[in-house]
């Protein structure tokens, strides 16, 4: 093979790579939501239907169509970005099932679990067809969809109130305690979102907002984002007391996300050791003996996670030394320091 021909592959193989980065580095679908046991996907223009054959239906499902939808004969690439179990496609997009791209998601374990996926397609460019509107992204759908940032969102309220009355609300419910007066009867909330788990302002309007009718508490960490409203003397006769709660949706890139516990691990610790951990498993490093981890989720590809560890037996310390980011493979390691003499049994709860 002569030096030409070689530097003509290399060129050649080159080109392919990067034709072939241009093509899959810009996902053409973005889907998640809360899964139990099962869920298929079914993705045709830019409509999407999701059904559970076994389990409880999805949770919190929002997803976006970035790309031009499939039109044409082509192979449609998965990737899942969060979930412990798998995911695949089953259908790729043909005339005769007029384009549309099927997805099956498997979770063996007990419980909902969280999944985040992405399809790849080559988007043609868009050609002008008269008649018919250009495509464009409209952005994220579905039941978890977020509004947009700044965007007001409301809460009606409405009951029949004779003497004092407080109204709680709190994420999707609201409940009402009356101190003093009759019974409440005819209560109703109508929820366009929850109410945010943070630090926020909430205004009250309607035509019964004012003396009657006023906020006594605005969500905190100290009420668990708890709204109380204060119905003073009841509205009178027969009528419904009635009142809108207001609120813009706080940032989600300023939001406090809580950690809740993804790993129990458990070992015979000896000194030094150091826990590795990735995905679904664990790697140590120093004299550790019975090391047992549970995982009740994968670690997310995704650096900033909320990270918290607790020993919850052990004589020693544990702390965690190195969180996940792309150059360590995002990657969770956490340490155990045991002063001896001898060994010691060890149990420690990691949460993200």
């Amino acid at each position: 093979m002569t030096a030409g021909s070689t530097l003509a592959r290399a060129s050649l193989f080159l080109f392919l790579a990067a034709t072939a980065f241009a093509q899959t580095r810009i996902p053409g679908f973005l889907w998640e939501g809360d899964v139990d046991q099962s869920a298929v996907l079914l993705l045709q223009g830019g409509r999407l239907e999701a059904s559970s054959p076994r389990g409880e239906p999805v949770q919190n499902q929002r997803y976006r169509v970035l790309q031009p939808p499939v039109d044409s004969r082509q192979i449609v690439r998965l990737d899942i970005l969060e979930g412990r179990g798998s995911a695949r496609v089953t259908q790729q997009p043909t005339l005769e099932n007029d384009y549309s791209v099927a997805v099956s998601i498997e979770d063996r374990q007990d419980g909902r679990s969280h999944y985040s996926i992405a399809l790849y397609w080559d988007s043609p460019v868009e050609q002008i067809v008269p008649g018919r509107k250009p495509w464009k992204d409209v952005g994220w759908q579905g039941d978890g969809a977020r509004p947009e940032l700044g965007k007001p969102v409301k809460l009606t309220w409405s009951g029949r109130v004779e003497g004092e009355t407080v109204v709680e609300c709190r994420l999707s419910e609201c409940r009402a305690t009356m101190p003093h007066g009759l019974p409440l009867t005819d209560a109703r909330a109508r929820f366009e979102r929850p109410v945010p788990r943070a630090d926020m302002l909430v205004r009250v309007s309607g035509s019964d907002a004012g003396g009657n009718i006023r906020i006594l508490e605005q969500p905190l960490a100290a009420n668990n984002y708890t709204v109380r409203v204060g119905i003073a003397e009841g509205c009178g006769g027969r009528r419904a007391c009635r009142f809108t709660l207001e609120w813009r949706e706080p940032d989600v890139t300023e939001r406090k996300v809580e950690a809740r516990r993804a790993l129990f691990w458990s070992g015979e610790v000896t000194g030094a050791v150091r826990v590795t951990v990735r995905d679904s498993s664990t790697l140590s490093s120093g004299h550790v003996t019975g090391e047992q981890p549970l995982f009740d989720r994968p670690l997310p590809h995704r650096a900033g996670l909320p990270l918290a560890i607790r020993k919850l037996h052990g004589r020693g310390t544990v702390e965690i030394v190195e969180t996940p980011s792309d150059q360590n493979g995002f990657s969770l390691i956490f340490e155990i320091q045991d002063p001896g003499p001898g060994s010691s049994d060890y149990q420690i709860e990691l949460s993200w």
